[in-house]
């Protein structure tokens, strides 16, 4: 069973312990239907727990969940920076041209005329666009956006990404 970052508890909602959870993303509508949620740390503790969904809603930019178990606020707020990761089943499917960022770490990236550029070890938010981290031949580690003019296409099911780097990358 795999789960998937979809993350981060950013506070409380009310006073009866709902959590507001800020969807990498940047949309949470995708996470609403979750039955569970996977919480990772918080400041007060590095266990991982995995909670049941009681109910779920969209409040403004953020995911609003009531957990099964936490029930009060000062509950609530031992969760504050917690990751939050769903069972990838949970989530719903993508069109054709869109993929999770999870699909793309461990993907080979390749140059238009089929080079090896490195592989997809993670992929970061950014400000205007995401960043893929790229680990380069040789180990270092390069960052390349997440935009089209870049990123030429994408094969998640062949674990692959082919890339036209910028000149000097």
């Amino acid at each position: 069973m795999s789960f998937i970052d979809i993350g981060r508890i950013t506070g409380l909602h009310g006073v009866c312990g709902k959590v507001k959870v800020a969807a990498l993303s940047g949309d949470p509508s995708g996470v609403l239907a979750a039955k569970s949620l996977r919480i990772a740390g918080g400041p007060e503790t590095e266990t991982v727990r995995e909670y049941e969904v009681v109910t779920a809603h969209r409040a403004g930019g953020c995911a609003v969940f009531s957990l099964k178990g936490i029930e009060t606020a000062e509950a609530a707020q031992r969760l504050v920076g917690a990751a939050v990761s769903v069972r990838r089943e949970e989530l719903p499917a993508l069109p054709a041209d869109e993929f999770y960022w999870a699909d793309l770490v461990g993907c080979a990236l390749m140059g238009e005329g089929g080079s090896p550029l490195g592989e997809v070890v993670a992929v970061m938010p950014g400000p205007a666009y995401d960043w893929l981290v790229v680990r380069r031949p040789g180990g270092e580690e390069g960052f390349l956006p997440l935009v089209s003019a870049f990123v030429r296409s994408v094969d998640t099911a062949a674990r692959r990404v082919v890339a036209a780097p910028p000149e000097g990358w």
